[in-house]
């Protein structure tokens, strides 16, 4: 029966544990691959729902319906979504709301359309220099992290 050696075994671990890091490594993807296409097959590959898919841009859903709008010069992706703010709400009431969830709410831009009467929900990942898919995919989670956070401070219910 053959013996086999501490460098014997000690090889066969780091090169068993090379081959585990390469097939879970995530690839970095440069900004200038970032392509419709490939926003799709991420978003389908985490099991999230893609609803629509356009030249800039692709619409997914987890739990909330969101835009993902490729930049023309792709240095980053921006997640969006637009709310309804109720009837009768007044502008004031509506500003001081915004001018919380700005302040208190980190990673997203809220705006306050009066004349649509709406709120639209922003947040920036920048792709420049590079990302992964995960990267790309939390980035969504976190967006609809924060969404939750800045309705939860909407306890007068103004937005739809």
């Amino acid at each position: 029966m053959k013996v086999l050696t501490k460098t014997t075994v000690f090889s066969f671990l780091v090169f068993f544990l090379t081959l585990t890091d390469l097939a879970t490594a995530q690839k970095i993807i440069s900004s200038e691959e970032i392509t419709p296409q490939l926003l799709k097959e991420t978003f389908e590959n985490a099991y999230i729902e893609v609803e629509e898919v356009a030249d800039t841009y692709i619409k997914v859903k987890d739990t909330y319906s969101v835009f993902i709008d490729i930049d023309p010069s792709k240095r980053y992706v921006t997640f969006s979504g637009v709310y309804q703010i109720i009837d009768g709400a007044s502008k004031e009431k509506v500003l001081e709301l915004m001018n919380k969830i700005n302040g208190e709410v980190a990673l997203i831009k809220i705006v306050y359309s009066e004349k649509a009467n709406n709120v639209g929900y922003y947040y920036y990942f920048f792709t420049e220099g590079g990302f992964t898919q995960k990267s790309l995919v939390g980035a969504l989670k976190l967006y609809k992290s924060a969404l939750n956070l800045s309705l939860a401070k909407d306890t007068e219910m103004l937005i739809k």
